[in-house]
């Protein structure tokens, strides 16, 4: 009894041997961090120590109009990037799949490249192509007839005009996820339902897109949780503006922690943030969840 007692113990540690240094790994770099910001969301700071301040981050960020103004951008690109990606990396995906497998690898390889570019150097070219007084975008329709120059990073045109690059950046891997998960689809279930006289439009509703749904959760919680993260491309094309029109909550925690250094103020945003995802998060888990397997 002894014996099998200690058997089993060995193998166990062995296990936990094995497992510990991600164990380690996660309590350092994740665990930590998120429990140090939660306590010192707790603290406030007037320009030479930190105090015990409660709630009163909390209450502040509630009162301020520019957080809920930032919470609204945020939620806008949202709306405009979450739809947009999902649909036309679904689309595209289709189109992909019904190529050679070689051609698959290039469309797939095209569109991935925006996402592991340097997000410096796609702002640069962007920055280029909308610009009002020589960009390449004035000049195509300047070509086509139209008079007057349009204003891309203006109060009319910013938001779409930053969905369009975020778009082209975050693509890439919903396509890679689509045309996956579409390979790993049976093509004996295609030909059973041309069999029974299924029409293409009847095929996709009813065999390609269930079988996708897994899939289709991946790719809009992962999407979803990007999109309240944008940073980058914002504060580097419009740094905000015109007008606090593109501050989004992320800019307003990097303006906080690295500008006044007040990071208790910048933690309890990032813990109302972090809330925020997980509550959309868990109903898009509860939505779209599924437990097809093929």
């Amino acid at each position: 009894m002894r014996t099998l007692s200690w058997t089993g113990f060995k193998k166990e540690a062995i296990g936990w041997l094995f497992v510990l240094p991600m164990l380690v790994f996660f309590g350092l770099f994740v665990l930590y961090p998120i429990l140090d910001s939660i306590r010192t969301s707790f603290y406030g700071f007037d320009f030479s120590h930190y105090y015990w301040a409660g709630l009163d981050n909390y209450r502040s960020l509630f009162a301020d109009e520019l957080f809920w103004k930032s919470m609204k951008n945020t939620l806008v690109f949202v709306a405009y990037l979450v739809p947009s990606i999902t649909v036309i990396s679904l689309l595209l995906s289709l189109f992909i799949n019904n190529r050679s497998m070689r051609a698959q690898a290039f469309f797939k390889a095209v569109f991935y490249i925006p996402a592991v570019t340097s997000i410096v150097s796609i702002t640069l070219v962007w920055g280029y192509m909308l610009n009002n007084q020589f960009g390449l975008a004035n000049y195509l329709l300047r070509l086509l007839g139209h008079e007057g120059m349009i204003n891309w990073l203006g109060v009319n045109w910013v938001y779409g005009s930053l969905s369009l690059i975020l778009i082209t950046i975050n693509i890439g891997n919903p396509i890679v996820v689509f045309t996956a998960s579409l390979n790993g689809i049976p093509g004996d279930l295609y030909e059973s339902a041309s069999l029974d006289g299924a029409k293409p439009m009847e095929k996709f509703f009813y065999i390609t897109l269930p079988l996708l749904r897994p899939s289709l959760l991946y790719v809009i919680v992962t999407t979803t949780i990007a999109s309240f993260q944008v940073f980058a491309i914002i504060l580097l094309m419009t740094a905000g503006g015109p007008a606090f029109k593109t501050t989004t909550i992320l800019m307003l925690i990097y303006q906080q922690a690295f500008v006044n250094m007040n990071f208790g103020m910048a933690n309890a945003m990032g813990i109302i943030l972090c809330l925020i995802i997980c509550c959309i998060a868990f109903l898009q888990f509860k939505l779209f969840k599924s437990d097809i397997e093929y």
